[in-house]
């Protein structure tokens, strides 16, 4: 039995599928959802009218520990869910950019540094537009950044807003103060993804995390 924040985004699926015959999940990679993509591939979605794709990559084989294709290969494409159409963000660019708008559901993470998908705070620094809510939707490529010490692929923020509805998976206290801080805070760069109107951030905290929900900041 599904239940918590794996229910919220098992809902959000099955209304697009019953809705519209189809949905679009967009999700982010790391050890943070690996629960919910565990709990997920075994529900009764279906999972063959459901478009999967990453919301950034790494630039490594997907055989390597590192690529977030292969975690989710190993925790969410399996069971009941190895029927939905993965979409590869590192070689299949422009069919990603392809997938009907909005997306249906975005799973997001978020760094110690407060970053999310491969935006750093770098991007804030030297490439502004990519986490500029108003600019062309894209994908963009990083030099080598982030630990572990990759180059990036990744959905630039106006690219994740094109979206009905964006979850943002906090996991731990740390965290959690992190994203406190950012709602003002312009030095992280979660702070672009709170700070806009086009969408509605839903937080999902983690198991030690005490509350369950921040609304994005109004401008």
């Amino acid at each position: 039995m599904i239940q918590g924040h794996t229910q919220k985004i098992y809902e959000a699926l099955k209304a697009s599928v019953d809705q519209k015959k189809s949905a679009s999940f967009i999700v982010s990679g790391g050890s943070s959802p690996i629960k919910i993509f565990n709990e997920l591939s075994n529900s009764d979605l279906d999972w063959n009218k459901i478009n999967i794709a990453l919301v950034d990559e790494r630039v490594v084989k997907t055989t390597r520990n590192d690529s977030n294709e292969n975690m989710l290969r190993k925790q969410l494409l399996i069971n009941n869910a190895a029927k939905a159409n993965y979409i590869s963000l590192l070689d299949e660019p422009k069919k990603v950019l392809a997938i009907k708008k909005p997306f249906d559901v975005v799973l997001l993470g978020m760094g110690e540094d407060g970053h999310f998908a491969s935006l750093f705070t770098d991007h804030i620094v030297n490439n502004p537009m990519d986490v500029d809510h108003k600019i062309r939707p894209n994908i963009i490529y990083t030099k080598p950044m982030g630990d572990p010490l990759y180059e990036r692929v990744s959905m630039n923020l106006s690219m994740i807003l094109r979206a009905s509805k964006i979850f943002l998976l906090v996991s731990n206290e740390r965290k959690l103060n992190v994203l406190e801080k950012s709602v003002t805070d312009n030095s992280f760069p979660v702070f672009y993804l709170l700070n806009q109107n086009k969408v509605n951030i839903e937080i999902l905290g983690g198991d030690s995390v005490s509350y369950t929900h921040l609304r994005a900041h109004e401008t």
